[in-house]
């Protein structure tokens, strides 16, 4: 009898997860009370005047987390972040590879998306850098905490099965579902991952992590498939860095259950914004720092995945941003509107409606802050002849605003979490 390849590919699958070992479930301590105060300080690095997570009917809380992985021991420690209510809760834990800068940036960004569907978060240190700044902070908190080299994978494939045998404090919730993510050098603890998803499991078969998320995505080669939903969604400053290499990251969309893919280039939206972020307070770039609102996107494509998962809700398809390699009149290898913004890609009012050119690679006022203006995104207010062309007055802004919002909201390309935010923007804005 002859195979299809659709088939042979199917029992490869199967012959794959049958070979696959459960890893052994880690033991977790009781919530740490000190000595001395939780790294990092503060907890969320956002502007004051930013929604706090304190807002939200939620606990935080840190935990110890111990086994054995790669033939050694490890302790390493977790944050959970749970709603007060169990009976309030999603069913959807978003676990988050911890960041080498020592954040969870994911979470800070989206939080309120994540607080808002009453999700639970963990954030998961993986690595001896992780550990080395937990200690730096505070040593006498985090003397027990080791981890070794090559522990990475196996602490995050222990700690995901401990989120879902529901053990400590996971043990009230009625977990359903466990998605990790990622972003920048994250992204790439995730990436390194995935090899492992497929060969750890559940003891009934099933996978620990039930999809993946990877943001402004380390690399310009193609993530490993895999048999969950994955959706990846690099920056324009992502897009443009590969530009003249070619874009070798992008594969296609699909569908297919052995390969549940998207992937969404926001337009406009850069590796670093200013919106929350207090790193750009004290104005030290040459060109204003874009306030594009990254985390609303991020929340978009993470609520789209968890929407595939717990309802086999098909997301949207979004073409890429467009690149034409001509770098004649504008500088940019990037395929730019008569306003300076990106074509293609995940549209949204800020490209649609502009008050502004939306680019990427900021530079410095001086070289020690040029490293920080690099990953920034620039926002140059359109010239007042332009902005009189476009909208009459205010009300007719307004309007344009209101009417596409519209339309992406109902596309499922904005969350309404996040039309406040906008409008408050709106309201803020100056049409001569």
């Amino acid at each position: 009898m002859k195979l299809t390849s659709a088939v042979v590919v199917i029992l490869a699958s199967l012959g794959a997860q049958a070979l696959a070992a459960t890893p052994p479930t880690p033991t977790i301590s009781a919530a740490v009370a000190g000595p001395g105060g939780m790294y990092p300080d503060p907890a969320i690095n956002v502007v004051p005047d930013a929604p706090q997570v304190e807002a939200f009917p939620y606990v935080t809380e840190e935990f110890f987390v111990s086994g054995t992985a790669f033939g050694s021991p490890y302790t390493t420690r977790i944050v959970v972040r749970r709603p007060k209510d169990p009976k309030a809760f999603s069913g959807t834990v978003v676990a988050e590879a911890q960041h080498a800068g020592g954040r969870s940036l994911v979470f800070e960004w989206s939080r309120v998306s994540i607080l808002t569907r009453n999700h639970m978060f963990v954030e998961i240190v993986h690595g001896q850098a992780n550990i080395a700044q937990l200690k730096t902070f505070n040593a006498e908190r985090y003397k027990t905490l080791e981890i070794a080299p090559g522990q990475t994978n196996h602490i995050l494939a222990q700690v995901g099965l401990l989120i879902k045998t529901r053990g400590g404090p996971f043990a009230p919730y009625d977990v359903k579902r466990v998605t990790l993510m990622g972003t920048s050098a994250s992204s790439g603890t995730v990436r390194s991952y995935l090899p492992v998803h497929l060969d750890s499991r559940m003891a009934d078969g099933k996978p620990i992590y039930d999809g993946f998320l990877l943001t402004s995505t380390n690399g310009n080669t193609a993530l490993q498939i895999v048999d969950v939903p994955m959706i990846q969604m690099p920056t324009q400053t992502e897009v443009q860095t590969h530009a003249a290499a070619g874009i070798q990251y992008r594969r296609p969309d699909s569908d297919d259950p052995g390969n549940r893919f998207r992937l969404y280039e926001v337009a406009g939206m850069p590796h670093n914004n200013s919106r929350e972020m207090r790193s750009f307070a004290g104005d030290p770039c040459t060109l204003p720092v874009t306030d594009f609102p990254a985390g609303a996107f991020t929340a978009m494509g993470l609520n789209h995945l968890i929407e595939w998962i717990a309802n086999n809700k098909t997301p949207p398809y979004a073409l890429p941003i467009e690149v034409d390699q001509n770098t004649a009149g504008d500088g940019s290898p990037l395929a730019l509107d008569e306003h300076g913004n990106a074509r293609g890609g995940v549209r949204n009012v800020w490209v649609d409606v502009p008050i502004a050119t939306y680019g990427v690679f900021g530079k410095g006022k001086t070289p020690e802050q040029d490293r920080l203006c690099q990953l920034a995104g620039t926002e140059v207010p359109l010239p007042e002849a332009a902005l009189k062309k476009l909208y009459r007055n205010k009300s007719a802004y307004e309007r344009q605003v209101n009417d596409r919002l519209a339309q992406l909201v109902k596309g499922g390309w904005f969350l309404p979490e996040y039309v406040e935010q906008l409008k408050a923007d709106v309201k803020a804005t100056v049409i001569p």
